[in-house]
């Protein structure tokens, strides 16, 4: 996409142009936090098609943005499994539960429609 910074840039001030800068530390090319966070959180190996595809970082319905993917149905994806876990008591299979967890880990808004 035009105008998007690649996984190496970091956009240090949203309102410069010339503020994309390749992340290095005294002049040594680094790795910044997000890049990091992301490398660690890499470990949804639980998806169908996970044997061709290989790790994904843990998502709520395993998207990849740089391949355009969402690699879970809406019947594996973290939602689903947790709210079956959870308020049914319908706990997935151990594979799935890691995935659950990882994405507990990974943290993010985890609300439910008010009624």
């Amino acid at each position: 996409m035009v105008g998007e910074p690649s996984s190496q840039e970091l956009v240090l001030d949203g309102n410069s142009k010339k503020s994309k800068v390749l992340y290095d530390v005294d002049g040594t090319a680094a790795l910044h936090s997000q890049k990091i966070g992301n490398a660690i959180r890499t470990v949804d190996t639980w998806y169908q098609g996970a044997e061709e595809v290989g790790p994904i970082s843990a998502e709520p319905f395993g998207s990849v943005t740089s391949r355009g993917k969402a690699y879970r149905s809406n019947k594996d994806d973290f939602y689903t499994l947790f709210d079956k876990w959870m308020e049914k008591g319908q706990a997935p299979d151990v594979e799935q539960q890691h995935y659950v967890i990882a994405n507990l880990i990974r943290g993010g808004v985890f609300g439910s429609k008010s009624e």
